[in-house]
């Protein structure tokens, strides 16, 4: 009896532990911030084009010109993502990065001196997470 007692308080803690242990939260994350970087692109690149409505996604602030940065929606631990846009040039497709303070909530990445002409190597700091949207045509780069 004592066996079955103990194997069942242990296989219901060991359950426990090992949700917490497997947190969603950045996957979350980076998913949100591509969806919305996606959003906030398709903006630009719509308000461009002379027969655009000029219509924001409903979770892009709508101003015209469009925005080139700033907060955007909530992050899984409930704070703001930031984005930027690098380009709004029209013979260029903008280039959005979206990015969350990550579980520590600090923004660690730099954004200030970045340019759509080095976005290369361009990695997240610390423990941000986000998204780098370069092009319609190729893959943006997470971490």
């Amino acid at each position: 009896m004592m066996v079955v007692l103990c194997g069942t308080v242990s296989s219901v803690v060991g359950a426990a532990v090992a949700g917490l242990l497997h947190d969603t939260r950045p996957g979350r994350a980076r998913g949100n911030a591509e969806a919305f970087a996606l959003q906030i692109r398709q903006q630009h690149e719509n308000h461009q084009k002379p027969e655009s409505l000029d219509r924001a996604p409903a979770s892009v602030e709508s101003e015209v010109p469009p925005l080139t940065g700033g907060q955007i929606g909530r992050d899984p631990w409930g704070r703001p993502y930031q984005y930027t846009v690098l380009s709004s040039h029209p013979e260029r497709k903008p280039v959005v990065l979206v990015w969350s303070g990550g579980p520590n909530g600090q923004l660690e990445t730099d954004t200030s001196a970045l340019t759509q002409d080095e976005i290369s190597g361009f990695r997240f700091g610390g423990d941000d997470l986000g998204y780098l949207d370069r092009s319609p045509a190729s893959p943006g780069a997470s971490r």
